[in-house]
C-alpha cells in the first residue's frame, strides 16, 4: 500500500507540473535519477504549511463576503489577460490573504480563448505571491488532461500545483509502457 501512495503522489505532481506548464518528461524512477528527485524536491510542505495553517481562521473570519469576484492574476506581454480568479463569495482577511468559496482560476490563450481551468470549493489565496491552498474538492482541466482530489497548493508564478489527497488522474499524454509493477 504504502509504495502505491507514493507512486500516485509521484504521478500527481508530475502530471500536474506538466499540465500547467504545457510540457511533460517521463522518467523511469524518480529515486534512481537526481534530476528527477530535484525537480519534486523543489517543492516540501515546509514550504507551504505555514500558508495552509491560515486556512481555517480565514474562513472563520469570512463575515462581509463580497459576490461573484473576479480578480485578474496574470497579464500576456502584450496586455491581454491570461489568468483570471473567479469566486461566489470572497473575503480579504486581515493579512491581506483572500478568502474565497466556489472558486475557478481560469487560464487563457493570448488571443483569449480557454486554455484551462482550476476548480475548487474553497481557497486561501495571496495575491503577492500568487500561492493558494484549497482545502476541500479540487479539479484542474488543461485540454485533455483532468486532474481531481481534496486538498491543493498552488502557484501561479511557480505554475505548479500539488493535489493532497485522493487524486485522481486521467491523461492521453503518459505513455502505457510501465511494464510490471509487481
Amino acid at each position: 500500500m504504502g509504495w502505491c501512495r507514493k507512486m500516485c503522489a509521484s504521478a500527481c505532481r508530475f502530471v500536474a507540473s506538466g499540465l500547467l506548464l504545457g510540457a511533460c518528461c517521463w522518467c523511469a524512477r524518480g529515486d534512481e535519477n537526481p534530476e528527477v528527485a530535484k525537480f519534486f524536491a523543489r517543492h516540501p510542505d515546509s514550504a507551504w504549511r505555514p500558508f495552509a495553517d491560515k486556512w481555517a481562521a480565514a474562513k472563520a473570519s469570512m463575515t462581509f463576503p463580497v459576490e461573484n469576484l473576479m480578480l485578474p492574476l496574470e497579464y500576456y506581454g502584450s496586455g491581454r489577460l491570461k489568468t483570471v480568479l473567479r469566486a461566489k463569495r470572497s473575503q480579504m482577511c486581515p493579512d491581506g490573504l483572500l478568502y474565497a468559496e466556489d472558486v475557478q482560476v481560469v487560464m487563457l490563450t493570448e488571443s483569449g480563448e480557454p486554455d484551462g481551468r482550476i476548480m475548487a470549493s474553497d481557497c486561501l489565496f495571496d495575491r503577492q505571491t500568487k500561492r493558494g491552498y484549497c482545502d476541500g474538492n479540487v479539479n484542474v482541466v488543461k485540454g485533455t488532461d483532468r486532474l481531481k482530489g481534496r486538498g491543493m497548493y498552488f502557484s501561479i508564478d511557480e505554475q505548479f500545483i500539488k493535489i493532497l489527497s485522493e487524486c485522481e488522474i486521467r491523461t492521453f499524454r503518459i505513455p502505457m509502457k510501465l511494464g510490471r509493477l509487481s
